[in-house]
């Protein structure tokens, strides 16, 4: 099963924001999907950008992204479903190998990463990230360079959570492994200060990672859980959105923490203020520093009135020297809106 088992059909440039070498080339492949099929993988494709953007913070950073569709087919539908983790037992022909059950955990998907990425890379050679949706209902994914998911109905979740791991170096926030009804080795977190932004074993209110987003009156530790042979279960005593430690995460019941009561880095749940920051500070590097207004077309007798005042603007912008790079940002702003004035513009990603 792989190689012979599938075909590469086609590759689609879905987002195109600029030469790849300056954005984040995300690529998502299909993987379990007959040549038929297909077409149910372009709308999945199309359901992912939608909610991508959707979601904070990636609705105020789709400029940073270009986003290519490769479209794969397979000998048959689905992926592997071993009996091992208490599945069927399927085995079908996939291009990828895709298969639940891997280290003994169900809901482990995983697929060939060096043939997707070999695949990927015949085309897309400057790739910063690959997503591979695996045409299967049981619920399941995976991290890493490569990100697995099925298309169980929280799909489109696992993918960002997986994508918390594997581009933002985001840790789990969930304080189990197996599940909080079947660990038993998982009471307490043996390590030091871990090295992601989203987690902690910190309770020092001043030395705090993300003590910046921490209010004076929020207590610290916001949650203790006062049993670590199991998970917490108590309720948030804080408001929605509060930023504080909560004990509970990275596998374990108690002695690592974490910013949010609820994050999709534990529950599928919108990201937190802190993972939301570590968002905005790996891929502003990939937005330009100026771009296009917005607005409307311009009657052209009120255009002209615009263009005379805007060049007035422009003058004394450029006769007092003020070139610091907001400036010059606003001048090229300025210069756009009088060569475009009578069509307008709605397209926020034009860098100028």
């Amino acid at each position: 099963m792989g190689l012979l088992d599938g075909q590469v059909i086609g590759t689609t440039k879905l987002i195109d924001h600029g030469p790849p070498a300056k954005r984040f080339n995300l690529v998502i492949v299909s993987e379990g999907f007959k040549s038929n099929e297909l077409g149910s993988f372009a709308t999945l494709t199309q359901q992912f950008i939608d909610f991508l953007f959707s979601s904070q913070p990636f609705d105020s950073l789709k400029c940073a992204f270009n986003i290519y569709r490769f479209d794969v087919s397979s000998t048959e539908s689905g992926a592997d479903n071993p009996s091992a983790c208490g599945g069927d037992g399927t085995f079908v022909a996939t291009r990828f190998d895709a298969s639940f059950c891997n280290g003994g955990i169900q809901r482990l998907l995983c697929v060939n990463t060096l043939d997707v990425i070999s695949v990927v890379e015949a085309t897309v050679p400057e790739w910063h990230q690959i997503l591979v949706i695996v045409n299967s209902t049981l619920y399941g994914g995976s991290g890493g360079n490569v990100v697995v998911t099925s298309i169980a109905g929280s799909w489109k979740k696992i993918a960002l959570h997986e994508m918390g791991h594997s581009v933002f170096g985001l840790a789990d926030e969930y304080p189990y492994w197996a599940g909080c009804a079947i660990d038993t080795n998982r009471n307490q977190y043996p390590g030091t200060e871990p090295m992601h932004p989203n987690i902690t074993t910190c309770t020092d209110r001043n030395t705090l990672k993300w003590k910046e987003l921490v209010l004076p009156v929020t207590p610290i530790p916001t949650t203790t859980n006062t049993d670590c042979t199991k998970c917490d279960a108590q309720p948030d005593p804080c408001a929605s959105g509060t930023v504080g430690i909560y004990e509970g995460a990275y596998y374990y019941h108690c002695g690592v923490y974490r910013p949010e009561y609820q994050c999709m880095m534990k529950n599928l749940s919108g990201y937190c203020a802190v993972c939301r920051r570590q968002i905005i500070v790996i891929l502003s590097v990939y937005l330009d520093n100026c771009y296009a207004p917005v607005f409307g077309p311009i009657p052209l007798f009120p255009a002209i009135f615009v263009v005379l005042i805007l060049l007035i603007f422009v003058t004394i912008l450029l006769l007092l020297s003020l070139f610091t790079e907001k400036v010059k940002c606003l001048v090229e702003k300025l210069l756009f809106i009088i060569r475009n004035c009578l069509k307008g513009n709605k397209n926020p990603c034009i860098s100028i």
